[in-house]
């Protein structure tokens, strides 16, 4: 885990990154990251190619 400021706000731990269907809601890609970890480095894990959404 690590720890991470952003603003004035410190946090500190994971994140879980879901990928959904939006019509069926099941989830189809699962990632993890620490906190440090800024959410677009981990998009392209968790979509897909076939969303019409994000």
């Amino acid at each position: 885990m690590s720890s991470t400021k952003t603003g004035n706000t410190w946090s500190f731990g994971m994140k879980a990154h879901v990928g959904v269907d939006a019509q069926s809601g099941t989830v189809h890609s699962l990632e993890t990251s620490t906190a440090k970890v800024h959410d677009s480095r981990i998009r392209d894990k968790v979509l897909h190619g076939e969303e019409s959404s994000v």
